[in-house]
């Protein structure tokens, strides 16, 4: 029992941060002698609700081997008033091969290189059935009695209120739109563009999508008039002010800055992007390492006037910078290319950089980073700004995962991110 209880404890303690939750969780099982049989002709799932929008990021299931090998199938799906539906993405299945030789059961399902959204305030199942004729399995039960659980005998599901299957669902939190507020073309930018498409939805020339709707709202009041045209207009006009400016010093020994300090003003007249994060054991590795990868891409296509760094959340400071940078002791699967050549810096609480010009935007000893306090920043932002410092764009890489290799919704986004980039230079 100690022993599979350490297993989900030091699981949970590497996958959480911030953002990320436990969505689901039974504990750990006290014995692997009982559990629903997982065979042929029999499919266990386990409902879950979620309270905000996430971004799946890892399963954890105590399952056991019966059969000599076996291969098992796991997929999350929606809710078919009261029992498991379709499958809620097409990338949300796995086959998973069980190990014969495994004395605990816990197995574990990271999906940090997918893009797998879950909509607040849904039902959802994790259900785990299957793969082939000969393989048989248990899915231990949890401690409680008190889930609601469905079985499908031949593809009839039954459900009822009992023990689980014992595991847990790790998600992370998105916490903005996808988009920016009157971005009703959905191309990360708020410009003229918008502003023609938006007229035209309230001269009722041409009719946004209901998606877009959500969008062009601007200032929040529940309709879409002349008002919203205007608030547009006039954050378009605000946003043409260079963002504040600001110094950090480049920590990073792989960098061509190493030990300058860099910011907004260092790189006048290029194209500059700032990507914030977390150093230590997150997606933001992996993040980062797709910029990283984005910047040379860049550079062996001749274009040299675009920069890029990266800034750690002072709420971070105590977290290890080995994965973000890519030392010999990071096991990101994106470190495999030798060390990442961009700046990396940590936001600091001092106040250095929130005096004069910024002095209304930030505070020292006020227990917030002073860059991601003045520039409004939620985790995983990353922004370019023009030429000039004025910002271009924002997207957030906790919805938009820019991994290229990702399946799903996700996939064009490192495609999206540096067109936006492109086109920064071209302001």
């Amino acid at each position: 029992m100690k022993r599979l209880f350490f297993i989900l404890l030091v699981f949970t303690s590497l996958i959480f941060s911030d953002s990320r939750v436990t969505i689901f969780n039974t504990g750990s099982p006290d014995s692997l002698d009982y559990g629903y049989d997982i065979n042929s002709s029999q499919s266990v799932a386990n409902r879950f609700y979620v309270s905000n929008d996430y971004i799946l990021e890892a399963m954890g299931f105590y399952v056991t081997l019966e059969s000599g090998s076996g291969l098992i199938n796991i997929s999350i799906r929606e809710d078919a008033n009261g029992v498991p539906g379709d499958i809620v993405d097409e990338t949300a299945q796995w086959n998973y091969q069980l190990n014969a030789l495994s004395n605990n059961g816990y197995n574990v399902i990271v999906t940090t290189d997918q893009c797998i959204y879950l909509n607040s305030n849904e039902y959802y199942w994790l259900t785990i059935g299957a793969n082939d004729m000969n393989t048989e399995a248990l899915w231990v039960y949890s401690n409680n009695s008190n889930y609601t659980y469905s079985t499908s005998e031949n593809d009839i599901w039954v459900t009822r209120n009992g023990n689980a299957g014992a595991g847990a669902i790790f998600a992370e939190q998105v916490y903005e739109l996808p988009y920016p507020e009157g971005d009703v073309n959905f191309d990360f930018v708020t410009n003229v563009v918008d502003i023609v498409n938006l007229v035209g939805h309230v001269l009722e020339t041409s009719i946004l999508s209901n998606e877009a709707l959500e969008y062009a709202d601007v200032n929040n009041d529940g309709i879409i008039n002349v008002i919203d045209v205007v608030s547009l207009i006039n954050r378009i006009l605000q946003d043409s002010n260079p963002n504040p400016n600001f110094l950090l010093e480049d920590i990073n020994p792989a960098s061509q800055f190493y030990s300058e300090s860099i910011g907004p003003s260092f790189f006048n007249g290029q194209v500059s992007c700032y990507y914030f994060g977390k150093q230590g054991w997150t997606t933001c590795k992996a993040r980062f390492g797709v910029i990283n990868d984005l910047f040379n891409e860049l550079v062996d296509e001749g274009i040299t006037d675009v920069k890029m760094m990266g800034i750690n959340g002072f709420q971070y400071i105590d977290d290890s910078i080995g994965c973000m940078i890519c030392d010999e002791t990071c096991t990101s699967a994106t470190c495999i290319n030798g060390p990442r050549e961009l700046p990396w810096s940590q936001d600091n609480d001092s106040g250095e950089n929130c005096l004069n010009d910024n002095q209304e935007l930030c505070s020292a000893n006020d227990d917030t980073g002073d860059i991601w306090d003045m520039w409004d920043i939620t985790l995983r932002d990353f922004i370019i700004l023009d030429r000039h410092g004025i910002e271009f764009a924002r997207v957030n890489l906790t919805y938009n995962n820019p991994d290229p290799n990702n399946l799903g919704e996700c996939s064009g986004n490192y495609q999206k991110i540096k067109d936006l980039i492109l086109a920064a230079r071209n302001r």
